[in-house]
């Protein structure tokens, strides 16, 4: 299983899904995407870039024909793997993304990563984690795996803003409703949180629309950020699925 986090994410943001697939799971593989975590922040950024990494670290890690997993940007990059190379894999899931082109989305993450602080004490980063949205004690380490500690004891974001940012504006500047149409083989999946401000409701009912190939999940009273807001259901629908 090869496991894709979102924009500003990294690798440990899947911990807790993994966990709640029990222990006799395959082996899972969550990556740290470039411009993120501890991966190169080279480009370029494009999501048929982010396509051949996954690819590339499926062959280095030996995987045969993973199950691929996104949340957010990494949905995007797997909708589109499976598109494009759905030979590769044995099954696609997508949380909470669209694929059309959405101006205004990469306008407004452009100015919120420009707002960000380059430097944070963690009263100050929890602070940001929580700010307009109510995060429960127990979900707010998942949240704070995006910073690292530096040497003064102050934290720092663990990736790349450029990156992001120039990630967010092609990613967006585009639509992939011709990726989206060509699912079916290998089956897929799209979780959508019902709160999400992401994947907007008249988008999921057009996705439902134009392709019913790919199985639909809701998840009632949860927001965007499935991984960390509902693990264990999210690893749930999971194992629901793979065993359907």
């Amino acid at each position: 299983m090869l496991f894709l986090h979102g924009l500003t994410g990294v690798a440990e943001v899947w911990q807790e899904t993994v966990d709640a697939l029990g222990g006799e799971r395959p082996r899972c593989v969550a990556i740290d995407q470039r411009g993120h975590g501890d991966s190169p922040h080279a480009g370029p950024y494009h999501v048929r870039q982010l396509v051949q990494d996954a690819l590339g670290v499926a062959r280095a890690a030996e995987m045969e024909r993973p199950h691929l997993v996104g949340h957010s940007m990494g949905a995007r990059v797997a909708m589109a793997a499976a598109a494009w190379r759905p030979r590769a894999w044995r099954s696609v899931v997508m949380a909470d993304i669209g694929p059309e082109a959405w101006a205004q989305n990469w306008r407004e993450t452009v100015t919120g990563v420009d707002s960000m602080p380059e430097s944070l004490t963690r009263d100050e980063a929890v602070a940001f984690f929580t700010r307009n949205r109510p995060t429960p004690p127990e979900r707010l380490h998942g949240y704070l795996r995006r910073v690292r500690e530096t040497a003064d004891g102050r934290y720092t974001w663990r990736g790349s803003r450029d990156a992001w940012k120039a990630m967010v504006r092609q990613h967006r500047g585009r639509d992939y409703w011709a990726e989206w149409e060509a699912l079916g083989d290998p089956p897929a999946l799209l979780v959508h949180g019902l709160k999400s401000n992401e994947l907007r409701p008249a988008v999921a009912d057009e996705m439902r629309r134009r392709n019913a190939r790919v199985r639909y999940v809701p998840v009632e009273g949860i927001g965007h950020n499935i991984p960390l807001l509902a693990p264990v259901l999210l690893g749930e629908t999971l194992l629901a699925f793979w065993g359907a």
